[in-house]
């Protein structure tokens, strides 16, 4: 069950050097490529998408992309047994690579400023390749995807990180992408495109503070990378803070295969508590459920809509297409509740069914909600009357885009909340403590920890 985890000490140096010569001003990175570029997104109705057919499902006339498609779920977790609703279904399994490189003895990524149609702000970093098999096969007939083959034949190069890890299990249907970081040896020439730039992990760690900068596809790669490990020097430098300080002891936090092994005990009794049963039915049979050539949306305003989207972006593979979003109601937010012990941090997770999940149950952060969605208080999950905590308890507030390829305007917010010391907090049993070496290695074993639990990880940095 030992996990090789490689390069931490190199992370974090990475981490605390927050300039680089490579890209003195990231933001302004930002701002030129978006200025070298023109951008039109519409909402148009839904039955107006060419190349798209709406009837039981939405679907592409290639056959290829995705597809939308209605769900019946019923289920022992949460307070609603039984619901129906639309669902994004993307088999192919997509690569989130990322390149690392040491230049100047530090590591640096390769990042991309990528314009996503649904993002609230535009252009933001993404990974070297963010890519379906559908685009970089060239099913659109546009251009090709830079550096694609440092990830599908790395060759000699060291693959830091290689993982099939879910995606948002309440929009997406079993859906997976490849996650990836490959290391360049620092001797080889790496042509530089436009849109891409060499950010150390320091500057990313200000980008993601300030929020909506780095997409969610990088962040899902970077919630992958162990800061330290058990024994090695703590985190110092200009940029530390006691907290920074504590997350570093969160990673190095001594984590045998016997923790491991509890904790997976733990989760797969969960997996074998909550049932969950999912049905892929017609869009015309969903209850509760408007399906017309304007929209799909639900009766009463919840949840959220499917829209179409016309959309123009000069710096894309393809300059116009068009296609179905999911569009959610305002005001997710996920939050990890955090506490000291033993001069470290421990996070309190717990097991989630969600109808989308390819193994059932997954370890999402303690509060992961829409508050819109429910129709008062009593229906709120546990330990939502944090959300309301004192302010000073608040270490992490930040708002960063979901998918924004395929998710309008779906904009989440990022809390971590310190408990003081001695804070009394009751918690069901699908909850538990962990730290986050724990979480790192749980994640390098595939389906045990969610996107909404690694985006907040990867706010940690």
């Amino acid at each position: 069950m030992s996990v090789l985890i490689t390069g931490a000490e190199d992370f974090l140096s990475s981490v605390q050097t927050s300039e680089t010569p490579l890209t003195p001003d990231p933001e302004a990175f930002l701002r030129e490529r978006a200025a070298a570029s023109s951008f039109s997104v519409e909402q148009v109705p839904l039955g107006s998408l060419a190349d798209w057919r709406l009837d039981d499902r939405i679907s592409h006339s290639s056959g290829r992309f995705f597809t939308v498609e209605g769900l019946s779920v019923q289920t022992n977790f949460g307070p609603t047994p039984q619901w129906c609703q639309p669902i994004i279904v993307q088999p192919d399994i997509g690569v989130l690579g990322i390149l690392v490189k040491r230049i100047h003895g530090v590591y640096h990524f390769l990042m991309q400023a990528k314009m996503e149609p649904g993002n609230s702000a535009l252009v933001q970093y993404s990974a070297t390749v963010q890519a379906t098999p559908s685009n970089y096969q060239r099913v659109h007939g546009g251009k090709s995807t830079p550096y694609l083959d440092y990830f599908l034949n790395p060759g000699t190069r060291v693959v830091i990180f290689d993982q099939l890890l879910s995606e948002h299990s309440s929009w997406y249907l079993y859906k997976r992408n490849r996650n990836m970081i490959v290391e360049i040896p620092a001797h080889e020439e790496v042509p530089i495109a436009a849109e891409f730039t060499w950010l150390t992990l320091g500057q990313l760690r200000r980008l993601l503070a300030r929020g909506n900068r780095v997409n969610m596809n990088a962040r899902t790669v970077l919630a992958s990378i162990a800061y330290a490990l058990p024994g090695t020097p703590r985190g110092g430098g200009r940029e530390s803070t006691e907290f920074h300080a504590a997350v570093v002891r969160s990673h190095q936090r001594q984590t045998g295969d016997g923790d491991v092994a509890s904790a997976m005990t733990w989760l797969i009794d969960q997996k074998a508590r909550f049932n969950l049963d999912v049905r892929r039915i017609s869009l015309r049979e969903m209850a509760g459920w408007i399906c017309d050539e304007e929209s799909i949306r639900h009766r009463e305003g919840h949840y959220f809509r499917i829209v179409g989207l016309s959309v123009g972006a000069t710096s894309r593979e393809v300059a116009a297409w068009a296609q179905p979003m999911l569009r959610p109601n305002p005001g997710n937010v996920v939050t990890f509740v955090c506490r000291r012990r033993q001069d470290t941090l421990e996070f309190l997770v717990q097991a989630m069914a969600q109808p989308g999940a390819t193994d059932r149950v997954e370890l999402a952060a303690t509060v992961q909600l829409t508050p819109g969605n429910y129709n008062g208080p009593q229906d709120l999950p546990p330990l939502a009357e944090l959300l309301h905590c004192d302010p000073s308890w608040v270490v992490v507030d930040a708002v960063q885009s979901e998918d924004g390829g395929r998710f309008q305007h779906a904009d989440t917010r990022h809390l971590v909340i310190q408990l003081p010391e001695h804070h009394p907090i009751e918690a069901p049993d699908n909850y538990r403590w962990m730290s986050l070496g724990l979480l790192n290695r749980l994640m390098r074993l595939g389906y045990y920890v969610n996107v909404e639990t690694r985006s907040l990880m990867a706010c940690l940095l």
